[in-house]
């Protein structure tokens, strides 16, 4: 029975058991140059640990070994021990400690956590990332309180997984509205030196979005499809900011919600998207409309009533996910997503 200073170290030459007869037996199914080892008992019919043996696990460990598989400093050559029985498979290896980092993830408008680009991501890379999805009503109406939820929410798991993300890091990815509640996380509450979260800044990891109503302009990641111009943004008023590189932002040409001029017509969609956006609760359209109007100081004018009535009722479809003029908001490829959160 081997030993190093009086501790039992493995099986060796001269050991039996019915535990070596089971290793020699597995030896011999899986490696040829175990094929012939003798069924060796010792007196009592007990299988025997014999020299033939000894010189099949050590054969097998220099293997191991000169592949990369066996650490020299895990195993005494010839001994057969739990390192060994690992590696050469006879024992499946325990599961370590749980060293994934957090990944958050936010859905997008009129669905539940678990459907959307976020969520079909976050299940493929589950076994790198611990998921936690925010639960939040993603509602149209009135989006601002249902953002603000949202970002709360966030927040809270983000304290709560503090521990974690200390040690294994954090991630975001988010769809839509969601992208708008981890885009704010981030903006508001993680980068500012006087965040409630900037204590995670340094933990952060990688980030993916998809859509992203508040995308820098000139921020965008293709997926495959017709990406959005360089001189385009999201459709928000407060757009993010020095958006840091490991922020992935994946935006379609003809994305109502990420794909926005800097000029005249942007600014007038901004300006609707901040009204749509707002936490009032409307009678209806046409009274949302009239506000739409007044704060973009339009009167008289029907040209412009019809041009800026045509951005209005496209916003509000895709907004509301009717499906007018929301495919290129839809159709978002989430492999480029899947294989930078996995690299």
């Amino acid at each position: 029975m081997p030993n190093l200073g009086g501790q039992w170290i493995g099986l060796g030459q001269g050991d039996s058991s019915l535990e070596v007869g089971k290793i020699r037996d597995f030896g011999r199914r899986k490696f040829s140059y175990w094929k012939n080892l003798p069924d060796t008992h010792d007196g009592t019919g007990i299988p025997l640990f014999d020299a033939a043996m000894a010189k099949a696990v050590v054969e097998m460990q220099t293997r191991y070994r000169e592949g990369g598989n066996l650490s020299a400093s895990k195993y005494t050559p010839g001994i057969i021990n739990a390192e060994t029985k690992y590696v050469m498979g006879y024992l499946q290896r325990p599961p370590g400690p749980d060293e994934r980092g957090v990944l958050l993830t936010a859905c997008g408008t009129g669905v539940p956590w678990w459907v959307g680009p976020d969520a079909d991501t976050a299940r493929a890379v589950e076994y790198k990332f611990k998921w936690r999805p925010i639960g939040y009503r993603a509602a149209p109406f009135p989006m601002g309180t249902s953002i603000a939820e949202g970002r709360a929410e966030g927040s809270r798991i983000i304290i709560e997984e503090r521990a974690r993300i200390e040690r294994f890091g954090l991630s975001l990815a988010g769809y839509s509205q969601g992208a708008l509640v981890t885009g704010e996380i981030y903006e508001y509450d993680i980068k500012p030196v006087t965040g409630a979260l900037h204590w995670a800044l340094p933990f952060m990891r990688k980030a993916v979005a998809w859509g992203n109503p508040m995308r820098e302009i000139g921020s965008a990641w293709p997926d495959g499809l017709q990406i959005s111009p360089s001189n385009r943004g999201g459709v928000t008023p407060e757009l993010m900011v020095d958006t840091p590189s490991w922020w992935r932002n994946y935006a379609h040409k003809g994305d109502l919600y990420t794909d926005v001029a800097d000029d005249e017509a942007g600014e007038n969609k901004r300006a609707i998207w901040a009204i749509i956006r707002g936490n009032k609760v409307f009678s209806g359209p046409d009274n949302l409309f009239r506000q739409v109007l007044e704060a973009l100081g339009i009167v008289k004018d029907a040209g412009r009533i019809l041009e800026v009535w045509g951005i209005f009722s496209a916003i509000l479809d895709a907004g509301m996910f009717f499906g007018k003029g929301t495919r290129d908001h839809l159709n978002y490829n989430i492999i480029p997503a899947i294989d930078y959160l996995r690299s």
